[in-house]
């Protein structure tokens, strides 16, 4: 009996999710990015073993889009014009 109210719970609490999650979805427009775009680059990306600690920068840039590659997916530049190799 309980296992049950609690099976249902969980349903309804992800239906409830899902809900919101369209939404706000619904709203939500992708913004371009093209060719000399300034961007923010997520600090994930050059640090994957999560070394840099809880206090760290989420995000390391700015960075110049030098060429579009496949939808968001991008070649960037440093300010001074270094390419970045992993990107």
């Amino acid at each position: 009996m309980l296992e049950e109210r609690r099976a249902k719970a969980h349903l309804k609490n992800l239906h409830y999710h899902r809900v919101i999650a369209r939404l706000y979805n619904q709203r939500i427009r992708p913004r371009p990015i093209g060719t000399g775009d300034l961007v923010l680059m997520r600090a994930e990306v050059s640090d994957p073993g999560h070394t840099r600690g809880r206090l760290a920068p989420k995000w390391e840039g700015p960075y110049h889009v030098t060429q579009v590659v496949h939808d968001r997916t991008y070649a960037l530049s440093t300010m001074e014009g270094k390419t970045l190799p992993w990107t």
